[in-house]
């Protein structure tokens, strides 16, 4: 898990303890023992703490807009309306008139960028191979790519799930060590879905039938993208496309490298991982420019790029580029040789 992803998800884990907390433990009036020092308190890390986290975990280290801080500070006033006491708390109902204008502005942008992206993904209906390719071509624009590519993992799911959709796929050169390409894995992901919506059924059955049947249904669904992503990754984990490398770690998330922008391929060996880790761990730099895929310590096979190439993750969402990727494969000579014929000179 590489670091912007890391600080999100730690970021996230302290936002909910923190609100938590703070519904836990305000008090309903500050006519209490501890008078308004519960209120001071949550206030500090609500509008202080947070923020500042969410400036370098969230903006600096995603390299995200400086505007979305925003985001946090109309999050904590929401909370704070409704977990201070109340004769505090009225003085935050600004933000229950505000919301009403930016949830229309946020649904008018994603229904128009919706209705862009299925219109185009409907003009490429008959286009062979991953779906999700063709979308991110389709546009330059970062958020229209991330929202066209989340919508295209959906037929992109059919499209491997079934073998005959993607029997005409594009042969992979090789295959990447990854969990989910194990029948193991495979089954053990299968059963735990049908567990999970066996249960939330039973949860659910007594107060509405009809909810229970939906979420079950709705959960079952999975087994469409798990199939899509134990066939991905057993057969068309790393290939070859129109002058193109794509690499699929697992559905979720993927690359698509043009072979003009790769400056090198070469064999990785176990004591320069070492060395390498090693310097990674006194430079962050490093780090955050190095992507490693595959169920190793010790990836086999080195790609360097002359540009940072993105890195589409948990499907659009979480969106990263590096300049070198470390892969751990099954036959590295193999995917370095078809990457030299490719590019030597005719």
């Amino acid at each position: 898990m590489r670091a912007a992803v890391k600080y999100r998800l730690i970021f996230l884990c302290t936002a909910i303890i923190s609100y938590y907390l703070g519904f836990a433990f305000i008090p309903e009036t500050t006519t209490t023992k501890l008078g308004l020092y519960p209120v001071i308190l949550a206030s500090i890390i609500y509008f202080v703490v947070l923020p500042i986290f969410y400036w370098f975990m969230i903006i600096k280290a995603g390299k995200q807009k400086a505007w979305k801080l925003l985001i946090i500070f109309s999050l904590s006033s929401a909370i704070a309306r409704f977990s201070f006491p109340e004769d505090i708390a009225q003085h935050f109902d600004f933000i229950l008139w505000l919301r009403y204008p930016i949830i229309a502005v946020l649904l008018i942008i994603e229904l128009y960028l919706m209705f862009v992206i299925v219109k185009g993904l409907w003009q490429a209906r008959n286009l062979t191979g991953d779906p999700r390719i063709s979308v991110i071509e389709k546009y330059d624009d970062d958020k229209k790519q991330a929202l066209a590519l989340t919508l295209a993992t959906e037929p992109a799911s059919w499209y491997y799930a079934i073998p005959r959709l993607s029997k005409r796929h594009i042969k992979s050169i090789d295959k990447i060590n990854l969990l989910s390409s194990n029948t193991w894995h495979f089954l053990a992901i299968n059963l735990s879905l049908i567990v999970i919506a066996t249960l939330c059924y039973q949860l659910l059955v007594d107060w509405s039938e009809t909810l229970a049947i939906i979420a079950a249904t709705f959960i079952l669904y999975g087994f469409i993208m798990m199939t899509a992503n134990y066939r991905l990754s057993r057969y068309y984990s790393i290939y070859i496309q129109d002058e193109k490398l794509i690499i699929n770690n697992t559905i979720f998330n993927f690359m698509v490298i043009p072979l003009a922008d790769i400056t090198s391929v070469s064999l990785n060996p176990v004591d320069k991982i070492a060395t390498d880790k090693q310097q990674d761990n006194n430079d962050d730099t490093t780090n955050n420019e190095r992507l490693i895929i595959g169920r190793s310590k010790y990836p086999n096979i080195k790609i360097t790029f002359k540009k940072p190439i993105k890195y589409w993750g948990m499907m659009g969402a979480f969106v990263e580029s590096f300049e070198q990727v470390l892969i751990k494969v099954e036959q590295p000579t193999k995917v370095i040789n078809a990457l030299e014929e490719i590019n030597s000179p005719q």
